[in-house]
Parts: C-alpha cells; structure tokens; sequence
C-alpha cells in the first residue's frame, strides 16, 4: 500500500499548537517573575514563596495555635507575695484588654531584614549571629577598628552591649542619613554602636569607614539598642546611668532617633513616680511587635506603647505617635527598694522575650514573670536563684507541643552554707506555658566587688545543627580547679573546694548542658582574668557546623569546636571585652571596655572569621 503525505496543512496546525503554547509559558513567567510591587510603607511587599516538593515533603515544624499558659502549683504569684498595679495613659486602672491584641511570631519570622536588630537578635533572644560562616582555616582576623571614649569612669562598651548590624533594604537606603557612598552602595551593611561615651556610631561592616557622624546624646549607653524590625529606619537606645536634670529629679529615656536625619525624635521615660525603685535605667533592649514596642527598666517597670509609625519612602520621611503607654509593676516578698544585702530589690536589666502574646524577664530579685502582653495579667512566677541579669532564652520543643525556657543567675548575696562572700548561681530550665523547674545546676561562685559581679551575668545559647542537644553557659568568678567537679548539681560539696586559707580558687567557666536532661557534656575552665561577661555566641556553617565564639576580660576571642570544646583559635585585642560580640556572616563585631577598664585601648573593633 503506497504510504500517505502529509498536507502543507497538518504542519500550519502543529506549529499554530506550538505558538499558542509557548505563549502561554510565557504569560505564566511573566506573572510568576513580576517585580516586588512596593506596599503603602514603601517597603516591597513578600513574593509569593515558590512551591517546590521537597518544601511540600518536609514542612517547617510548627507549634499549635492554641497553646496557652496553665501555671503549676509551685509557680503560683502568691507564694512569691507578688502582686500588681496598671497604669494606662497616665491613669492607674485594676484591669486592661488591648484593643488590639499583639502577638509576637516565631523567632525567624521577628525581622523581615537581613542583620541582628536587637539583643539576641529576635524575640526568642536565641542568637547573636545572622547567615552561614565559612570556617576552613579555623582562624581570627582583625580587619579594622575604630578608637571610642569615655564619660567620667565609663570607658568603652558595657556588658549589655551588643552592636546591632543590619544590611538596609534598597527602599531605606536610599533615603538614609548616610554619605552618598552608602546610600548608593547595594547590600549597604551598616554597623550601629551606642557606647558608654555617649555616643551612637556608624560604621560599614566591610571596610569600618564612618557611614555618618556619630549621634551624640551626651549620656552613657551600656545596654543593646534596636531597629525597628521592619526595617524602618528607627532607632531605640535606652539610657543606662541616670542623671540628675534641673529640678533635681533623677531620670533617665529610651530614646527615639530618625535615621534619615539622625535627629531625636521622641523619648519614653524621664522620672517615673509609678516606679518602685528610685533607679532610672534602661539596659535591656526593646523589642517591637504589631508596630508596638515593649521594654522594662531598672525602676521594676515594664512598659508597652503603639508607636503609630509612619515611614513615607517617597517623601523620605519617619515618624511616630505614641499612644497607649502601659506600666506594669509589681511588688513581691522581700523586695526593698534599696540595694539592701540580704533582701532583693526591683529593677530588670535584662531583656524581655516573647512568645505569642506571652513576655518572660527575669529581674534583679531573683524572679522569672510570665505577664500576658495584651491584659497585664501575672500567669507565673518562678524562682530563679539571685540577681539575674542574664536575658531569658525560649525553645521551641515540637516533642511535647510546648515551650521552654533558659535562665540563669549571678551570684549578690551569700549562703550561710558557703560563708561569707559566696552563693551559688543557677541554671534552669523552666517550662514556658507552666512555670515548673525542668531541670536545675548550681556552681559555687564569688559576690565579686562594686567592679565584678560573680555567678552568670551572659546570656546562654541554645544550640542547632550539630549540637541541636546542647545548651551553653558561660560563667564569672566560679570555683574552678576542684579536686571533685563531678556532682549531680554541678557543685563539688567538701572542703576540698576551698584553698588552705579558706577561699574558693576563681575564674571563668563555660559549660555545655544536654538540653533535655540537664547532664553535663563538657565544660571549659579558664582561670585568672578570663572571666566572662560577654555571651557564647555560637556561628553556623552552611552544614550547620557550630562553633562557640567566646571573649573573656582579658581581651581575648576564642574560637571553639562547640561539639567537643576543643579550642580552634585565640585572638588577642589587647582590651578587656564586657560586651556580646555580633555576627553577620564572617564579620564579627565586638567593642572593648579598655585594657583593665580603666580607659585605654576602648574600641569597637572588627574580627573577620576566616
């Protein structure tokens, strides 16, 4: 049978077929690839994620919704004799409901930036460090650092004073208070430092040249500041020593600076009458959520305000219209409103953390409050041993659907057990949604001087990747070099902990926890000057590889395999470092207080990770 041809029209078809195909493939690209469409803040607006089926294979852990705070009996408010009063706009009032509830997201959803934008970098307070580093040569490079002054005997950067860096969206940079250089510059990341000499400096975090001058507020900052996490260019810096103003009052502000003309703009605080403790400061660094803003002081309040901000990117202006201030303060069993020995007293110097609608602090009395952010009502108190300054660190544990949290305590009043002079510090692991002790250790610690506090004043790390069991401390004026360092509680019992003159050998210790047990996987002791106030912060490979990074008093920055402790690589600045370093990606940066605190070599200094 002789084999058919084909017609000129069956190929007019297929190529018809062809065409209307690849045009609608190309419709589809065109609408998936569309630019970002700018929203009525002038930020873009979040593309749509793309799908792809490892993403629908293996979705993100998550909690459940309904998650709600149901306190143990041993964390009841009235064993502690807490109690609490309101104040709204102003006015005191027995109740409040928030007309518009805040609730706070997960630690990764905090800031919609690249950068760490407050203390602990999110609401968990659970990292110091923002992207991957890359670790082949194990080794510290100083790359660039810049001289800083002082204010009377405050040098350098204090101990709650960790820089916050950030790297602009292109809408904000455009429009920001810095040197054409910058403003131009894509991927513009900027270094924000308030330090003790009153000053807030600018710096690029690749080269250290000045972005602009610096804002000088004329009083000393030892706390962290934030930026808003949205982006905006606004900057929340909280006053760390009072000053007497001209009627005599003792005050102290968080204060409030446009970025895009480095200019104050508004300020909360002042001498608050509503305070228990006549101490004004604020060392803790805020946190924002729903455009509002939380924060406590030193007085034993904690405050909340709507902040009303307006960032016009077109305009290349930023503004906002406080309304709504809320004061929450409490009074509990033993609390005296003096730095009296053997009693606690008011004040939170740590930062506040968030989850949900849930805020945890613990205070210098010794006191964990769990406080529902949109009514001010007391769910829970737990104890958490003395003084605690260090800032408390949430884990999610999708386990057992709940939340837990981290705790520790430095060392102000002594225990008859130990003599004169010592305590124990604790750390805790505490359930976030009942207030009941997980777990607890103790080490043997000095009350140190007016110039060095024992126990743990640095916040501890939650770890991931490869120690995603672990959770880290470190630790100032302990008992180290004992013959027996081996109790269930982390503390040798006997005299054989103590020297032939009757005192405890001291120095620095970082110990690493298992996080669900409580059991201890390795520790690391450093005596003489390396003490620690500054935090472990721990940096993560694109393997997820962690390495601790640890600074000491003696001016050193310590490189550690955080899985084994062993240490990698000793940086020496020749300055005492207080402060929590920040990371982003393979710049680290960490200021110092001065060699031996008392003025010299103060600097904020840039450490390349190499």
């Amino acid at each position: 049978m002789a084999r058919r041809r084909m017609q000129p029209r069956f190929f007019l078809f297929l190529f018809s077929l062809v065409g209307i195909g690849a045009g609608v493939f190309l419709l589809v690209q065109a609408f998936v690839t569309r630019p970002k469409e700018a929203t009525a803040d002038g930020l873009p607006s979040p593309s749509a994620p793309q799908v792809t089926s490892a993403a629908v294979a293996t979705p993100a852990p998550a909690l459940p919704d309904n998650l709600t705070v149901v306190r143990s009996d041993e964390a009841d408010p009235a064993l502690y004799g807490f109690s609490t009063r309101l104040m709204v706009n102003g006015g005191e009032t027995n109740s409040y409901s928030r007309a518009e509830p805040v609730s706070f997201g997960r630690d990764s959803e905090y800031s919609s930036v690249a950068g760490v934008l407050t203390f602990g970098g999110n609401n968990y307070r659970n990292t110091f460090s923002y992207g991957t580093v890359s670790v082949s040569e194990r080794k510290l490079y100083r790359s660039w650092e810049a001289r800083i002054g002082q204010i009377d005997s405050w040098t350098g950067t204090g101990w709650t004073g960790q820089p916050l860096i950030v790297q602009w969206p292109d809408e904000v940079r455009a429009v920001l208070g810095v040197s054409d250089t910058y403003r131009n510059k894509e991927g513009f990341t900027e270094v924000i430092y308030p330090t003790m000499d009153g000053n807030i400096y600018f710096f690029d975090l690749e080269t250290g040249n000045a972005t602009r001058d610096p804002i000088n507020a004329g009083v000393v900052m030892k706390g962290t500041a934030c930026l808003d996490p949205n982006g905006y260019p606004l900057l929340y810096v909280g006053q760390g020593i009072e000053q007497e103003n001209e009627n005599g009052l003792n005050v102290a502000y968080v204060r409030v600076y446009s970025l895009i003309t480095n200019e104050e703009i508004n300020r909360f605080g002042g001498h608050d009458y509503f305070s228990e403790r006549d101490w004004q400061a604020y060392d803790g660094s805020p946190i924002i959520a729903d455009d509002t803003i939380f924060f406590a002081g030193e007085n034993g309040v904690l405050y909340s305000c709507k902040l009303n901000t307006v960032f016009d990117a077109a305009a290349g202006t930023v503004s906002i219209n406080p309304e709504r201030l809320v004061k929450y303060r409490y009074t509990g069993a033993g609390y005296s409103k003096y730095n009296v020995s053997d009693q606690r007293w008011y004040g939170v110097e740590s930062s506040v953390a968030a989850f949900r609608n849930y805020l945890y602090f613990t205070d210098n009395g010794g006191r964990l409050q769990c406080v529902d952010a949109n009514t001010y009502e007391l769910l829970f108190v737990a104890d958490v041993g003395d003084d605690a300054d260090a800032s408390v660190v949430i884990e999610e544990s999708y386990e057992d659907n709940t939340i837990y949290l981290y705790t520790a305590g430095q060392v102000s009043r002594s225990d008859a057990a130990l003599g004169e002079g010592y305590g124990y510090s604790y750390h805790k692991k505490i359930n976030g949604l009942t207030g009941a002790v997980v777990w607890e250790q103790r080490w043997i610690a000095s009350t140190g001087d007016e110039n060095n506090s024992g126990g743990t004043l640095a916040t501890p790390h939650v770890g991931r990747g490869d120690i995603s069991n672990l959770v880290i401390y470190s630790m100032n004026l302990t008992a180290v070099n004992r013959e027996n360092d081996a109790g269930s509680d982390g503390v040798a019992e006997g005299e054989e902990d103590r020297t032939a003159g009757g005192a405890y050998t001291l120095g620095g210790r970082i110990v690493a926890y298992d996080r669900k047990t409580g059991s201890i996987v390795w520790t690391i002791e450093q005596g003489g000057a390396g003490d620690y106030w500054s935090s472990p912060v721990v940096v993560y490979d694109e393997n997820g590889k962690g390495y601790l990074i640890q600074c000491d008093r003696a001016g050193a920055v310590n490189l550690y395999d955080a899985s084994t402790s062993a240490l990698l690589y000793s940086l020496d600045l020749g300055s005492r470092i207080d402060s929590t370093p920040a990371v982003f990606n393979n710049y680290l940066i960490v200021g110092t207080r001065g060699k031996g605190g008392g003025g010299e070599n103060q600097k904020i200094i840039c450490v390349k990770i190499a």
